[in-house]
């Protein structure tokens, strides 16, 4: 069951669009031959950077050859990846910061403003922010006018991120509706990328690496691995192997449990 109340978060040092540019400047100067002056090509670089990242290099040649070299991408994610760890105390990872932090560039300023004050975290910023004049099919003021309305009725409830991003699809939606333009599908696409993300969550950071994981697992076959690194990586798996039995026989006894009862 999903949690209506807030949660106590920690501080976030990537809170506000300054934190973030001041990220990029260390980025630009640790990588200045490779790095955009402009903050917008710096943001697409990124963007590639990261499906360099994400997806094998057979798959990333399929369509129109990219602005960047894969190889140039994938050392920008590196070199990232080290500022944040340094920055964060490894607390934010590159994928996190270019699909969230990223992002505080372009929100509406009265929606920063409130994660800077601390009053709500990013992922609650991220559903504040979907709360557009072109959204809601009237004006950029009564766009800001109900973001406040929400932000205070939320704020006074005390209601979880969760509470607030389902208040805010349900705004989209009947929006959507009213014009009958078909893009209440839109919305619920766009909650594929609106996780609720919290980057002090270790379950986020988990199921981060886990993905990690599964691209790299992609990429190597049966003839790419010595003898030698069949040893290490199986030495490695046997403690994963042991928490994910516990955690399956937990599961099992639970089933039983709600059976009996």
């Amino acid at each position: 069951m999903r949690a209506t109340r807030r949660r106590q978060r920690k501080t976030d040092p990537l809170s506000s669009p300054a934190a973030v540019r001041s990220i990029n400047d260390k980025l630009r100067s640790a990588l200045p031959d490779l790095i955009p002056s402009k903050d917008k090509e710096l943001v697409r670089m990124l963007r590639a950077a990261r499906h360099a990242q994400r997806y094998p290099a057979t798959d990333t040649k399929r369509g129109r050859p990219g602005k960047w070299k894969r190889e140039d991408l994938l050392k920008v994610a590196a070199h990232l990846g080290d500022i944040l760890d340094r920055e964060t105390s490894s607390h934010i990872s590159f994928a996190s910061f270019v699909d969230h932090y990223l992002r505080l560039l372009d929100f509406p300023s009265d929606v920063v403003e409130s994660l800077e004050n601390g009053d709500i975290n990013l992922f609650e910023v991220e559903q504040l922010a979907r709360v557009t004049g072109e959204r809601l099919r009237t004006t950029t003021s009564q766009a800001k006018r109900t973001r406040a309305e929400i932000l205070a009725s939320h704020l006074q409830t005390k209601a979880s991120g969760s509470r607030l991003r389902q208040r805010v699809n349900e705004l989209l939606r009947s929006s959507a509706s009213e014009a009958g333009d078909g893009s209440d599908g839109d919305v619920a696409a766009e909650l594929e990328d609106l996780e609720d993300f919290d980057p002090y969550d270790s379950t986020h950071l988990f199921w981060e690496q886990l993905k990690q994981l599964g691209f790299a697992f992609r990429e190597i076959r049966r003839e790419d691995v010595t003898d030698e690194e069949v040893e290490e990586l199986l030495k490695a798996s046997e403690p994963i192997l042991t928490i994910l039995s516990r955690i399956q026989r937990r599961k099992e006894k639970s089933k039983v449990i709600k059976v009996r009862l």
